[in-house]
């Protein structure tokens, strides 16, 4: 299943903005896109770059797109990587109204 276009600009203008441009040297919020599945990811800076780490990957929320609905549902993922349907079953047109779940996390589930 094909991410639209217009949906895909969507979710790299919010990363974009998730984080000011004068922090983006130590935490990113960045996305990966495979089957019809959006997996949002915070990225942050090596603590001690001198030992020659790379960046770390966190995932964070899940959008995916249900095919036979033209639907995209809100995931979270838990300590084992395994990804759970948000809470309240929330289902959406469009990935923006789920990015202002994930933006306001009234639960503690993305942001801690």
């Amino acid at each position: 299943m094909q991410v639209p276009d217009e949906h895909r600009a969507m979710v790299r203008q919010w990363c974009a903005r998730r984080v000011p441009e004068d922090q983006r040297d130590q935490l990113r919020i960045s996305y990966t896109e495979r089957a019809g599945r959006i997996t949002i990811s915070a990225r942050r800076a090596p603590v001690f770059p001198e030992l020659g780490t790379g960046w770390t990957t966190e995932p964070i929320a899940q959008l995916r797109l249900v095919p036979h609905e033209d639907r995209w549902i809100l995931l979270w993922p838990d300590s084992s990587g395994r990804w759970h349907r948000y809470p309240d079953e929330t289902k959406a047109g469009s990935p923006a109204p789920l990015l202002d779940i994930v933006d306001a996390d009234p639960t503690g589930i993305f942001w801690g």
